[in-house]
């Protein structure tokens, strides 16, 4: 029989120190160069992120009305008037009238409103509403400052007694329920303040402008009363 012989490979040196390297470089900790591809890898996800909320940025638009044409304080609003827009309102878009929701029909115009202009909230009203005036009305200054813009108060004249003797009144009538106040002149603090008359602007209906204006012009005296459903509920005693 022959004789076997087992022949054994010898490992350089050299190979085997550059494996146990590698697998020394594993375990070490990340150097500096591993350190800035993390950071390089954050910066670009940020950058992804401020990109998506630039673009979400520039299309918050809010849907509102615009004028077609020139529309005039009494018409009624009809098919075509308004025109959906997409415009960059912010906060103030509830000022507007929402242009993804149909008008309801008897909308009357309130005040005018040029064409291609936004259509304010304020602008759009019943017919009541559009048919409504705002009478000037001298009224005791005085008196004045207690009424606030947007009350609702009671007219009362107190007309002329022409056979009376000197400046003399009948008894005072109620001519007019439930009118708003639209504006009422600032306080003065001056000298003269609170003598005399002053005016106010008060929102009567079409049917009694007539009235209001003939006691003012007959010079009969003008009261104003917060009607009870227009005063606060703590100023009561």
């Amino acid at each position: 029989m022959g004789t076997s012989t087992l022949t054994t490979r010898a490992v350089p040196a050299r190979a085997t120190t550059a494996e146990g390297t590698r697998r020394a470089r594993r375990l070490e900790a990340p150097s500096w160069r591993d350190l800035r591809l993390v950071v390089g890898a954050l910066l670009v996800l940020l950058s992804v992120a401020g990109g998506t909320r630039l673009v979400a940025s520039l299309d918050d638009t809010t849907p509102v009305y615009a004028a077609a044409r020139d529309l005039l304080p009494g018409q009624p609003v009809r098919e075509g008037d308004l025109v959906p827009v997409d415009v960059r309102l912010g906060d103030t878009a509830v000022s507007y009238v929402d242009g993804t929701s149909p008008v309801q029909p008897g909308t009357h115009l309130v005040r005018p409103v040029a064409a291609g202009e936004l259509v304010p909230a304020a602008a759009l009203g019943t017919a009541r509403q559009a048919l409504d005036k705002t009478v000037s009305v001298p009224v005791d200054a005085v008196a004045a400052r207690s009424l606030v813009q947007g009350s609702v108060v009671d007219v009362w004249v107190s007309r002329r007694d022409d056979e009376g003797v000197g400046e003399s009144y009948e008894d005072p009538e109620l001519l007019l329920e439930g009118a708003v106040l639209d504006q009422v002149p600032a306080e003065n603090g001056g000298l003269g303040a609170g003598l005399g008359r002053t005016a106010v602007q008060v929102v009567v209906p079409a049917d009694r402008v007539g009235d209001l204006i003939a006691a003012v012009d007959q010079e009969a005296r003008v009261t104003l009363v917060p009607a009870p459903r227009a005063v606060p509920t703590e100023g009561r005693r």
